[in-house]
């Protein structure tokens, strides 16, 4: 077969089959950073302003599941927020212990966490460890030997300890803006997590753990034509700050399998939090279900998964409830009616559709649990005037899905052009 190619864990190969997932960010109108200009860590993180009237998280839940959502994430502390745990937190002051929510009992990972189990969806948790989101504040928590890192430390590893001794296994772990490595002064992550939750698969992860994600370059919902599973480095750190479309693209033949997962906001970036957040009047920077869909094509159709931001009301509501709906019916739609279909290995694959066939989508899935074996290919559409191109492109992975403007179609051939060893197609299906 040639080189060795990596392959990924069953934890990885469930992970690409979710392929939709939410992040579901509450910060009562403090999320972002120009929200807390000019106050202490101290008036940012004050508990009190955490009292929502509506608060119900199986709504949220039950919302994410007619979105289609296999996992969800929940933002348990986003320290470049206003830092406030949202669970009953004994390592950190300002947690809901000290909110007057439920006379300070609620704890709303607990909650979340069953709310998932109730709507069968993979439970995931975010938090914040790098300095840069320690209380916004990052020059005073970077420096080893100071009371203010002593602090970040003893909450940070404090903090972990908690959510993932508590609540049992998480499937995902959010690591936004990457893990601060020990010998840089950042907390023993790496140690924690191998003792409590090495299972997890981790965005941005340590670079000890063997099951880590990457950042797809953007908060835009779109992946590279071609976006690999695999890349030559285990590790990236990046928060969103800036694009970088070479660590979304990924390399072939890379030496760990490190796949891409594209994040965006429900709300376009002009809302509060740059899309992530909620905030009155901005119901008219809701992203539509068609504009979603687009980047459900250049999400999941081009091998990476789709993490649609949540944004939950200061009142505790999930206000986009019809946005997640019409979008869930969408993209059921793709696959109601499947006009043929095949697999198997081999470099060449063909369907034979129906008479007066009007294919609206085709999708092609490898065995990614062979590895990434296919290195070129194309997608060919046989009509009563010749054939025509449908897709050219160099990567496969889990699915590659084309949509197809109307057009009378006899078959939809797969040609694997370049590939390592013998390509093993596991779906190739044309949709009406």
């Amino acid at each position: 077969m040639g080189k060795e190619l990596c392959r990924p864990t069953k934890l990885q190969q469930l992970w690409a089959d979710c392929e939709i997932g939410v992040i579901i960010h509450y910060g009562a109108g403090l999320l972002g950073m120009k929200n807390l200009e000019g106050m202490s860590p101290k008036e940012a993180a004050d508990p009190r302003r955490l009292a929502p009237e509506y608060l119900d998280t199986d709504q949220w839940l039950s919302n994410a599941k007619k979105l289609g959502a296999k996992y969800a994430i929940f933002v348990a502390n986003q320290r470049n927020c206003q830092g406030i745990s949202l669970w009953q937190s004994d390592s950190n002051p300002y947690s809901l212990k000290q909110s007057p929510y439920q006379g300070g009992t609620f704890d709303c990972v607990e909650s979340f966490v069953s709310s998932c189990k109730k709507y069968h969806i993979l439970p995931g948790l975010y938090y914040q460890t790098g300095f840069n989101g320690h209380y916004y504040q990052r020059e005073k928590y970077s420096q080893v030997g100071t009371a203010e890192h002593e602090e970040y430390i003893r909450v940070v590893e404090g903090d972990l300890e908690e959510l993932w001794t508590r609540y049992g296994s998480l499937f995902e772990i959010w690591f936004d803006g990457g893990v601060a490595a020990e010998e840089e002064g950042g907390a023993k992550v790496a140690g924690l997590l191998e003792k409590y939750q090495k299972s997890a698969i981790c965005f941005q992860g340590p670079k000890e753990h063997a099951q880590n994600l990457r950042w797809i370059g953007n908060e835009d919902g779109i992946a590279p034509i071609d976006t690999w599973s695999t890349s030559d480095q285990c590790v990236c750190h990046f928060d969103g700050s800036r694009k970088d479309g070479e660590i979304g693209a990924g390399v072939p033949n890379g030496r760990y399998w490190f796949p891409a997962e594209t994040d965006m906001g429900n709300r376009k970036f002009e809302a509060a939090g740059c899309g992530w957040g909620w905030a009155p009047g901005q119901e008219h920077l809701v992203w539509k279900p068609e504009e979603l869909l687009e980047r459900y094509y250049t999400s999941v159709g081009r091998n990476s998964n789709f993490l649609l931001g949540q944004c939950i009301a200061d009142d505790g509501r999930f206000m986009d409830t019809e946005q997640f709906e019409a979008f869930g019916r969408l993209v059921d739609e793709i696959y109601r009616n499947p006009l043929a279909s095949t697999k198997g290995e081999g470099m060449c694959f063909s369907l034979k559709l129906p008479e007066d066939s009007r294919p609206r989508h085709v999708s092609v899935m490898e065995n990614i649990a062979e590895g990434e074996r296919i290195r070129k290919f194309r997608i060919m559409a046989c009509t009563e005037k010749g054939e025509r191109e449908l897709l050219s492109a160099h990567c496969i992975g889990h699915k590659r899905l084309i949509p197809i403007e109307p057009l009378n179609i006899r078959e939809i051939r797969l040609d694997i052009l370049e590939s390592e060893g013998k390509p093993q197609i596991r779906d190739f299906t044309a949709y009406a």
